[in-house]
């Protein structure tokens, strides 16, 4: 009776169902009262304590066990179904350039799979674009597409691609006019939160070119004045998430230039200080989409670092962090944050991975969680707008990886698909029917 004795004081309340039922299913004939005489001082001494207990208690597990009968099965409680995962409609565009011959490019055009991250070709799967984009500009509520198209030198004029998207199937249609010229060798595009301006990052002539969008149509019209003058070389151009300050990435004098945006007009005007200095090369600005921080991969930096800012939420100015970088792998190219501001991701090119880091939400400074296998010679990357998936664009094996994000930030392979060309940039949308 020592086992009895310890079973009933520690936690008869929460086994006293399960003990109705074996008692009641294993020997249903000996329940009766002529039966007892026959049942063992273990049986006589749980009948006795089952009749002290509380009504409700006895009435629930004789219930349970009516139900178990009814079924024929096992009284063990049937496990409730894990939920689902309801598929939402999303997009993915990959630019992939010089594609053809003669050097023309092409978007390839995907649907995504919510729930696994896998992209499955649309029809038609492609679309091509002028002579040798690198990169391209999505319109944030996911109705026209924009691609920069490099031509060959500084003696031509180069073009933008315009696109209109289905927002049923995601595929895209030229718009008529199909392009518009900007600046030469524009090699960054941006758009702003809003889709009511483009900009575009040319290297060859250290301007950035400025337009107006339609919003019905998504075409492009130049500004007054249409361009503004940066730094050595810009390659990239991004927006703040307010839609208020603009910064432009100069390649050869290391410099963010920062701007102001006229949010009528879209005319960029230089901050003072008008630039910070970065790493050797820099890439690309990243910004938060808190808008609190700012990163700069430097992509031929000696020390392969990231640089690191905050931003001055008045002004826009950065100012650079503490400390003011950290070390990445190998030739840094790009960096895309998650829509929490919690994880940041970068891409190193001549390591073949892409690297995962947590965001500090006070100080933006980043701390490695691990580093993770791409394909070869990764470009860029992007995290969708669930945040779920990480997807990355490996140039010269036409292949963009994928990556389930974990909760801790960490990336776990989802596979890869093939593009036809190599993949320069990619972007994912979940489009505004």
């Amino acid at each position: 009776m020592n086992f009895i004795s310890s079973f009933f004081s520690h936690g008869y309340r929460s086994y006293s169902s399960s003990i109705v039922l074996v008692h009641r299913r294993s020997a249903p004939r000996l329940y009766g009262r002529s039966s007892y005489e026959l049942l063992s001082p273990f049986f006589h001494h749980l009948e006795v304590h089952m009749r002290r207990t509380c009504w409700r208690t006895a009435l629930v597990s004789l219930l349970a066990v009516l139900a178990a009968g009814c079924g024929g099965g096992s009284s063990a409680p049937t496990p409730t179904p894990a939920p689902s995962c309801t598929p939402s409609s999303e997009f993915a565009y990959v630019l992939s350039g010089e594609v053809t011959p003669w050097g023309n490019g092409t978007i390839s055009v995907f649907t995504v799979n919510s729930c696994t991250g896998a992209l499955t070709p649309a029809t038609p799967a492609t679309i091509a674009t002028g002579s040798d984009p690198e990169t391209f500009a999505v319109d944030p509520s996911g109705r026209f597409v924009y691609a920069a198209n490099l031509v060959s030198n500084a003696s031509d004029l180069a073009t933008i691609s315009m696109y209109t998207i289905n927002s049923s199937a995601g595929v895209l249609t030229p718009t008529t006019p199909a392009t518009v010229g900007t600046g030469f060798f524009p090699q960054g595009i941006g758009i702003d939160p809003s889709g009511k301006f483009v900009y575009t990052a040319n290297s060859d002539d250290n301007t950035v070119s400025m337009f107006t969008v339609d919003s019905s149509t998504g075409i492009l019209t130049p500004t007054t004045p249409p361009v503004v003058a940066a730094g050595w070389s810009p390659g990239s151009v991004t927006v703040h998430p307010s839609g208020k300050f603009a910064y432009v990435a100069n390649q050869v004098d290391q410099t963010v230039s920062m701007y102001t945006i006229n949010s009528t007009t879209g005319i960029l005007t230089p901050m003072t200080p008008a630039t910070v200095p970065t790493g050797q090369s820099p890439f690309d600005v990243t910004v938060d989409p808190s808008g609190k921080f700012a990163y700069v991969p430097n992509a031929y930096d000696f020390e392969n670092r990231v640089s690191q800012y905050t931003i001055d939420s008045a002004t826009g100015v950065l100012t650079p962090a503490t400390p003011s970088a950290i070390t990445a792998g190998n030739s840094p190219t790009c960096v895309a944050v998650d829509p929490s501001s919690k994880f940041a991701y970068v891409v190193n090119r001549q390591d073949y991975t892409v690297s995962a880091y947590t965001l500090d939400p006070a100080s933006g400074n980043l701390s490695l969680i691990g580093t993770y296998a791409a394909g070869a010679q990764p470009w860029r990357v992007t995290v969708d707008p669930s945040g779920k998936f990480a997807y990355v664009g490996n140039e010269n094996d036409n292949t963009v990886s994928i990556y389930r994000i974990n909760g801790d930030g960490s990336l776990t392979s989802a596979g890869t698909t093939a593009t036809p060309g190599p993949a320069f940039a990619i972007s994912v949308i979940s489009p505004k029917q």
